[in-house]
């Protein structure tokens, strides 16, 4: 009868074994985090009854409950970042061409000129328009513009220096003929 008893209690201990090994965890393949619960706060609080008190007994003081708010998430503010500011060297100025620089003859009959102009004043960059069209800008303060002609005739044309501080200066040129070496008289 003891070997009965023993078999027995050999088989409850392996069957408790074998139910405890049934359900221990196994792991599964991560789902990333646990979602993020926000948890539900009503906009007023209800209202609660007071139980009747019993007579001769003094009320208990009134505790405040807080009134429910919602608190802001942050909202992220752009960092700022600081543009250094062109530092102005006293009035913009140039003095307009008067003269070719260079020139040279293309193949199509035309001449192709180089006019210079030396910039005083202002801050850097500063924007360079021919005839009211941009045609470059530059760091330097000399500046050659470009431009194609055919013929001799006075050339007469306008040019606008605008500077980084904000300062414009718009001045008319005028080439003579004798001036332009490609000409012949």
């Amino acid at each position: 009868m003891t070997h009965t008893r023993v078999s027995f209690t050999i088989a409850l201990v392996s069957l408790a074994v074998a139910a405890l090994a049934c359900n221990v965890p196994t792991p599964t393949a991560s789902l990333g985090p646990p979602p993020t619960v926000t948890p539900y706060v009503a906009d007023t609080l209800p209202a609660e009854t007071a139980p009747a008190m019993p007579t001769g007994t003094q009320p208990l003081p009134a505790t405040e409950i807080p009134e429910a708010t919602a608190t802001p998430s942050p909202t992220p503010q752009p960092t700022p970042t600081s543009t250094p500011r062109p530092v102005s060297e006293g009035p913009l100025d140039f003095a307009p061409p008067t003269w070719v620089h260079s020139w040279e003859a293309q193949a199509d009959g035309s001449v192709k000129i180089v006019l210079k102009i030396t910039i005083t004043g202002g801050a850097p960059p500063f924007t360079v328009s021919h005839e009211h069209n941009v045609v470059g800008q530059t760091w330097a303060r000399e500046y050659s513009l470009t431009l194609f002609r055919s013929g001799c005739a006075g050339i007469a044309y306008n040019i606008t220096v605008q500077s980084a501080d904000g300062q414009t200066v718009s001045k008319d040129y005028w080439i003579g003929i004798e001036q332009q070496p490609w000409c012949s008289h």
